[in-house]
């Protein structure tokens, strides 16, 4: 009968999981400060052009996050950031 060998998990395995709780602690965190301000401001009138500027300012928001991260995936797939890093070790002449 064969057992299983079971590895021990990866040295950066608790690093991932102590930065996942530390981000969403922090999301928490802005969220509920988010929903405590919004609820001291009291009632606040949003005329149509300040909706406008809101849903404008949101969308704004999301397709520039959007596009500069398929920016960051086309270099990174297209070979540019390797062209763009030279080995000092190979290269010592123009690192003095």
């Amino acid at each position: 009968m064969a057992t299983k060998k079971t590895h021990p998990p990866k040295k950066g395995y608790k690093v991932n999981i102590i930065a996942l709780i530390i981000a969403a602690v922090s999301l928490a965190g802005a969220c509920i400060g988010s929903v405590y301000v919004w609820e001291k401001m009291g009632h606040v009138a949003l005329g149509f052009h300040g909706w406008v500027a809101l849903i404008a300012g949101a969308v704004g928001t999301i397709v520039l996050g959007c596009g500069l991260m398929a920016l960051s995936f086309y270099s990174n797939r297209s070979g540019h950031d390797e062209d763009a890093w030279t080995d000092p070790e190979k290269h010592r002449d123009l690192f003095k």
